[in-house]
């Protein structure tokens, strides 16, 4: 049994998108997170089966919207990303709490389920005092 914890649910890239991230694991974001050919096979079967494209969630349809085909494997690089986090302070992203806009758990509770609506955001007035 394989164990992996994504820290986006697979529904907000498209497929194209997580081939591109998967490539290249041994230089994720500035880390290597390679595994095994086994593993790698079975998380990417996943992540192309659970992929935007395959997805019912307005959040989905929106990326691939805003996405149009780009190459990107950033979720903050995203136009529907920036467009719904444009009203955060950018300082709440370096907060010792938050430390950057990839870092997703920080303000969605559950979002290694795929809940990402309102409901389920931290109020992130709390960050605010520990700046």
């Amino acid at each position: 049994m394989h164990h992996v914890i994504l820290s986006i649910p697979p529904f907000l890239l498209p497929k194209k998108s997580w081939n591109i991230l998967m490539s290249d694991l041994e230089n994720h974001f500035g880390d290597d997170a390679y595994v095994e050919e086994e593993t790698h096979n079975i998380i990417l079967k996943f992540l192309e089966q659970n992929s935007a494209e395959t997805s019912t969630k307005e959040a989905a349809f929106m990326i691939l919207d805003s996405l149009k085909n780009k190459d990107i494997i950033a979720i903050t690089k995203s136009n529907y990303w920036k467009k719904t986090h444009k009203n955060i302070d950018n300082n709440i992203f370096s907060n010792s709490l938050v430390k950057s806009k990839a870092n997703c758990k920080a303000c969605h509770n559950d979002i290694e389920k795929g809940l990402i609506e309102d409901e389920n955001i931290k109020n992130i007035s709390s960050f605010t005092s520990y700046m």
